[in-house]
């Protein structure tokens, strides 16, 4: 299924959720450096936060956004994502974050914008394009594989949606949505993250698939995946080979032995298999990144009644050794990055008994574990990206 922060507030009130954000403070003038953009939300609202990196001072509450969002950097440009209403404002650091341009996300009256549901974008700066990638939202039929990958002008982007790049759906897949996930763009190839759920019961229909979009001429091609439900896609250095996690059936965290963490041959076009199976994991992948070549931080969740417990461990992806624990554990992760030589951890949601409390977690990215304190910033953090200004 897609990555839905679902689990994190079955057990929370909304007394105890929302936690309404002050009055916007301005963005300090004039500093230069890399940043990390910050967005948390309680799904009532959103707010958007820095820490610079140098210091790890933190500048909270810069901007509003929407409660469900999505922040991803390019660069000086920072692109958030508003899943609720089908739109994107692209802000320019240089220019203090004034003046976003605004573009919206539908193409009525296929596709409303409310319907969209974006979920990740990336830049093409050498040819001014934008591609995000349109989820669906629940119970809407509107993106279809003919609408799921749309390119944005970047020279007119407040006309919107200038194009689709149409992507096969699996042949088993009665929606006729290929459930178009993350973005990552590598060499000259943009890949796409497909997994192929039945939307009727968002169950996969078989394994994942990965899609290959040649951003020189917008031909794709598709890796079939080993792994059912894929939900984080890591692009190693070179883009010749890639990192694979997949959840198989979330909802229920059955172990059925069809998900894990698969390499993926990029120059050959073909997965190497699950290195690691659910089962072996005792959990469900829901999210990871790449700390080199060989290992990965990966975030395992593993379900207990309608307890969901979410531990970060080091994984060797090439001989499916488990190393170590990272961090946890922790109530929903909806995001675990290698910033450089930094990892953060994303820790949403209320914490049950013996869970460490939500906030963002940041440490050395070398394999140890991280410190067990989080940088609080209100509301839960759901999605974070670098910037530099």
């Amino acid at each position: 299924m897609r990555h839905l922060p679902l689990f994190v507030f079955l057990s929370c009130s909304l007394a105890a959720c929302i936690e309404a954000p002050p009055e916007l403070a301005p963005l300090p003038e004039g500093k230069s450096g890399t940043f990390l953009a910050v967005a948390t939300s309680d799904f009532q609202s959103g707010a958007l936060h820095t820490i610079d990196l140098a210091t790890l001072a933190v500048t909270k509450n810069l901007l509003t956004v929407d409660a469900q969002p999505v922040v991803r950097g390019f660069g000086s440009q920072m692109v958030v994502l508003d899943q609720s209403h089908g739109s994107a404002r692209i802000y320019d650091a240089s220019k203090n974050f004034v003046s976003p341009i605004e573009v919206t996300l539908g193409d009525p009256p296929m596709l409303p914008a409310a319907q969209a549901n974006p979920y990740d974008v990336h830049i093409d700066s050498e040819r001014q394009q934008a591609f995000f990638s349109l989820y669906g939202s629940f119970g809407s039929s509107a993106v279809t594989g003919a609408r799921a990958l749309a390119v944005v002008d970047l020279r007119t982007p407040q006309a919107g949606i200038r194009r689709f790049i149409p992507l096969p759906v699996a042949a088993a897949d009665p929606d006729q949505n290929p459930d178009a996930t993350r973005l990552v763009g590598c060499g000259g190839s943009l890949y796409v993250l497909l997994q192929d759920l039945d939307r009727g019961t968002y169950l996969p229909v078989g394994p994942g698939r990965l899609a290959v979009v040649s951003l020189a001429d917008l031909r794709v091609q598709i890796i079939q995946l080993a792994g059912e439900n894929p939900t984080a896609l890591a692009v190693l250095p070179g883009c010749t080979e890639a990192v694979v996690g997949s959840a198989g059936d979330q909802l229920a965290a059955s172990l059925s032995g069809r998900s894990g963490i698969e390499r993926v041959d990029l120059t050959a076009g073909k997965s190497l298999g699950l290195v690691l199976t659910d089962k072996a994991l005792g959990g469900n992948v829901s999210t990871l990144d790449a700390l080199d070549s060989n290992d990965v931080f990966a975030d395992v969740q593993v379900r207990t009644g309608m307890r969901y417990d979410n531990t970060i461990w080091l994984v060797n992806a090439r001989s499916g050794q488990i190393s170590q624990k990272i961090l946890g554990p922790l109530k929903y992760v909806p995001a675990i990055k290698r910033l450089n030589n930094r990892l953060v951890v994303l820790s949403a949601g209320t914490a049950d008994a013996g869970q460490l409390p939500k906030g963002l977690y940041m440490g050395s990215a070398d394999g140890a574990p991280l410190p067990t304190t989080p940088i609080d910033l209100g509301l839960p953090p759901v999605s974070a990206d670098l910037f530099s200004r």
